[in-house]
């Protein structure tokens, strides 16, 4: 497997597939609802449906990034606000995310393997940590999901 094959099945992995880990992006995202994705477990703790729009935020920013412009991030940006909590408005925002993922993963699979070890610039950092860190980001991500649903009783469903 090539290096760029080996990132893209490790991209989709974390996003639809079953992880050695625990659950994938979409499993832990199975079966909620704009009911449950908007809860809140704690005051100051973010929801299901905060944590879906951030992970679609940062699929662009870092798709963006791969394209070679700066995007700024501001805090609405990295965190977008919830504001309507309909079952049309959660379907949006799964659309969202899909089509972030989407163009992320288009992004990774036309950015040139050669410059994946070369240094960002005005960065201690590579691209390809960029890349294999957005991939993190959403494991981590969805792992407060299903820690979410555990605390509301509604646990992923294993497989």
């Amino acid at each position: 497997m090539s290096e760029r094959q080996h990132i893209l099945d490790t991209l989709d992995r974390a996003y639809r597939a079953k992880t050695w880990c625990g659950a994938a992006l979409l499993e832990a995202l199975d079966g909620v609802g704009a009911k449950l994705a908007a809860r809140h477990v704690k005051r100051g703790v973010h929801s299901i449906w905060e944590l879906v729009e951030h992970l679609a935020s940062w699929n662009e920013i870092v798709a963006e990034r791969l394209g070679g412009t700066k995007p700024v991030v501001t805090p609405a940006r990295n965190f977008p606000p919830v504001s309507r909590t309909t079952p049309a408005a959660w379907k949006a925002t799964r659309r969202r995310l899909a089509r972030s993922q989407g163009r992320f993963r288009r992004e990774v699979a036309r950015f040139p393997v050669a410059m994946l070890g070369r240094r960002r610039p005005k960065l201690d950092q590579t691209w390809s940590i960029l890349i294999h860190g957005q991939i993190q980001h959403q494991l981590y991500h969805a792992g407060q999901i299903a820690m979410l649903r555990r605390a509301f009783g509604k646990p992923v469903p294993s497989n």
